[in-house]
């Protein structure tokens, strides 16, 4: 079976699509990312885990029984993707922000984005310059062993892809059932499985904690025993349907990037960044980015802009987390910074400049590496993201050690 090239405007779909499911999850927040650096808050990596397990069943499966999909495997030049790794991941700590998440931050209406955009942009730009001069091209030349997985490369591979891929879900999948989402508790994967489970006082608190955290700031009431109500508390706090609802979030998203794959697009969000500063900044005969579209415009800007409007829909409609551009700090931020607006745009913009600047020093990002990636058993994506969970983890601990 033959895949089809999709127009670049059905990425718009895609975009609400994910950053509908995103938003509602909660993943425009940068206190999620924050939380996680901090190991306060698993979900992302229990969310993310099925995703890639899903994806990666579905990928090989339907590749080793004839489906044509546009591969994305990143090129595993060691040190390269290890130094854009961890300026990614220190960039996360700092910010609370990975390219994706900036943009449906923006359509929840979170002011730190704005000054968020600007730091990628400025980041995005800085690498395109890097990449010009001799070190530049020694990070993605020296020791570059090319596109390969963990079996090789995909055209040649295919059946042991399919068999190393059930092994990889399981993996993934026994990630996202054993790691607890915050301490001395349980996965949602866990306890949407076992109805009969309950919830410790603990745990009960800190779901309400993350519940109260994800709507500070909104401008949007809930009103009663509606369905905004039900995301937001019920969902979180009395119900094991939250379990039930991460899981199926996790699954639709993995889905949803093989679907780009067999459209023959690309799953990535860094990439809009460079497709700006190209357009704005630079003249288009000095960029020499191989991997970047310049004349015209790509699938990546109009899934981003579907990700930012899934995002604006989700919290007006759906989550009524909404902000209106009001000044919210995260909390962790908060605490350990106090509530000056310019110390919260100094962070946003500096953590971003470096999360983008290590994105396109990588070639790749929380989408394009960690999920696309991932889903892909790119080897790669693996590198790239122990590295980002190292140094996400290690600077974070540095910065918000106090809070607690």
């Amino acid at each position: 079976m033959i895949g089809v090239t999709a127009y670049e405007w059905i990425g718009l779909f895609i975009g609400i699509i994910i950053g509908g499911l995103a938003e509602a999850w909660g993943i425009s927040n940068p206190e999620v990312l924050i939380r996680l650096g901090r190991w306060k808050d698993r979900l992302f990596v229990g969310c993310i885990a099925i995703a890639i397990g899903a994806g990666a069943i579905a990928l090989y499966g339907l590749s080793f029984a004839g489906v044509a999909f546009h591969w994305g495997i990143k090129p595993d030049y060691i040190v390269g993707v290890a130094l854009g790794g961890a300026i990614f991941g220190t960039g996360i700590a700092i910010s609370g922000y990975v390219p994706g998440t900036i943009w449906m931050a923006l359509g929840e209406g979170r002011r730190d984005a704005l000054y968020a955009v600007l730091g990628g942009l400025l980041g995005a730009a800085s690498w395109t310059l890097i990449y010009q001069t001799s070190f530049g091209q020694w990070l993605v030349s020296y020791l570059n062993f090319g596109e390969i997985y963990f079996g090789g490369t995909v055209d040649t591979n295919l059946g042991v892809g399919f068999g190393i891929a059930i092994v990889w879900a399981i993996i993934m999948f026994t990630i996202a059932y054993t790691l607890p989402r915050y301490k001395n508790g349980k996965s949602c994967a866990y306890t949407s499985l076992h109805k009969n489970y309950r919830m410790s006082t603990e745990e009960e608190k800190e779901y309400a904690e993350t519940a109260a955290m994800l709507l500070e700031g909104s401008s949007m009431p809930l009103g009663k025993n509606n369905l905004p109500e039900k995301v937001n508390y019920h969902w979180t706090v009395s119900s094991k349907l939250f379990g039930v609802v991460m899981m199926s979030v996790g699954i639709i998203i993995g889905l949803t990037v093989v679907l780009e794959m067999f459209l023959h697009q690309i799953f990535g969000e860094s990439t809009t960044y460079s497709w700006i500063v190209a357009k704005i900044w630079l003249p288009a005969g000095y960029w020499k980015y191989s991997t970047l579209v310049v004349h015209t415009i790509g699938w990546e800007p109009f899934s981003d802009i579907g990700t930012l409007f899934g995002a604006f829909l989700a919290s007006i409609f759906f989550t009524r987390r909404f902000q209106s551009f009001n000044n919210v700090i995260p909390p962790s931020w908060r605490k350990r910074f106090g509530n000056s607006q310019i110390k919260r745009a100094a962070g946003a913009f500096s953590g971003a400049f470096l999360m983008l600047l290590g994105a396109r020093m990588a070639d790749g990002c929380a989408s394009g590496h960690i999920l696309s990636g991932d889903l892909q058993m790119a080897v790669s994506s693996l590198e790239f993201f122990v590295v980002v969970m190292v140094f996400l983890l290690m600077v974070s601990h540095i910065i918000y050690r106090r809070v607690d």
